[in-house]
């Protein structure tokens, strides 16, 4: 039987009944963030349904009280006593087998973003090289499953915070990715999902009806999911994006910037979908910590035209025209943009659109044979 589901859609988790697991040993990979749509933990439905004899645990956490990059180590659930093992100590793509030795099936539930390099991925696709069965109890995009932005990471800038071949935004469920990754990689893991029902891919998550549970430290809201797939790009460069505020990766800035000069270029832009107001501020970690930062924060008007890998090349053009003696670029810049930092300071901005645009257009044909959901 159907746990109940929101406006007719049923998650992977609230379909979880229709399973039968017997006596095998079962882990959950998961974290706090995940809920079936009657707001029950992951791991205390899934504990009640199957023998749960591990948890695992992404980046930051199990509770998500980890910093970005910071190392998590293995513990103890204080509330069931279950192991909790550590799939993120730093950005490593090889897991060692034994730490999966005493499990039949691993079960993967973590709400995805839909992005590159939101390491939530990688931990799936280091599961895929694993023996051990994988199932993926299924969750929405929620940037949806239509659009398609930015370029296709080359293998020269793989990491952890971006697998190879894969665009920035890839409108795939979490799902559908991971038979991506099986064929795109040539992975041997037993894979399986349990899908969704009543999920379409015109469906963003404002239009879901569900609230959105912070699934990392930085991902407060869920205009801020929208943001990311653009804003994400200036954790390469010295500018705050806006960590240690309220709003991370919906506003930007830095002390050096002219705010007022850049909302009026900015605004000739004419860009789709969103709207940009001046903003001073000071964030409390990250970037700038504790020192007063000038720039834009960004209001989404319409989720669906919005484009915000666009956006943010552009505004980094912007502003290496108006400030390129103070703006830098830092060594992650590629891993995470995709692109060298040289089509910005070269004034080639454009290219790197047409590419994407490009880009984006080989992969929406790709991935339709991995489309599920209509």
């Amino acid at each position: 039987m159907l746990q109940d589901g929101r406006n007719g859609m049923y998650i992977g988790l609230d379909r979880l009944t229709e399973m039968e697991f017997g006596g095998r040993r079962v882990a959950l990979v998961t974290n706090d963030a995940a809920f079936d749509s009657s707001w029950r933990r992951s791991r205390d439905v899934v504990g009640h349904h199957a023998h749960l004899v591990a948890l695992y645990t992404p980046e930051h956490g199990l509770g998500g009280e980890r910093a970005a990059g910071e190392s998590v180590e293995d513990s103890t659930d204080g509330e069931s006593g279950l192991p909790v093992r550590s799939l993120y100590r730093g950005e490593h793509l090889v897991v060692d087998p034994n730490r999966f030795s005493d499990v039949d099936l691993l079960i993967f539930d973590i709400q995805d973003v839909g992005l590159r390099f939101y390491t939530y991925i990688s931990t799936l696709r280091q599961l895929l090289t694993q023996s051990v069965p994988v199932l993926v109890l299924d969750r929405p995009n929620p940037l949806g499953g239509e659009v398609v932005e930015g370029v296709l990471l080359d293998e020269a800038y793989e990491s952890f915070v971006g697998p190879a071949g894969l665009p920035t935004r890839y409108g795939l469920t979490i799902g559908e990715l991971g038979q991506w990754m099986k064929d795109a990689y040539g992975l041997p893991c037993p894979y399986s999902v349990l899908w969704m029902e009543g999920w379409r891919r015109d469906s963003l998550w404002p239009t879901l009806g569900r609230p959105w549970s912070m699934s990392s430290p930085a991902l407060a809201h869920s205009d801020a999911l929208f943001c990311y797939a653009g804003f994400c790009l200036f954790e390469g460069t010295n500018l705050s994006e806006g960590r240690g505020t309220s709003a991370p990766f919906e506003l930007f800035g830095a002390p050096f910037i002219d705010r007022l000069r850049l909302l009026e270029a900015v605004r000739r832009l004419a860009l789709d979908g969103v709207a940009f107001t001046a903003i001073s501020f000071t964030p409390s970690a990250g970037t700038w910590a504790g020192q007063l930062c000038h720039g834009l924060y960004a209001h989404i008007t319409d989720h669906a035209r919005f484009r915000p890998f666009d956006c943010a090349v552009r505004l980094l053009g912007l502003i290496w025209d108006f400030h390129g003696d103070e703006l830098e670029f830092l060594p992650i810049f590629e891993r995470l943009a995709g692109f060298g930092r040289a089509m910005i300071t070269e004034g080639r901005a454009e290219e790197v659109l047409h590419a994407a645009s490009s880009d984006a257009e080989i992969f929406s044909k790709e991935k339709k044979q991995y489309e599920h959901y209509r």
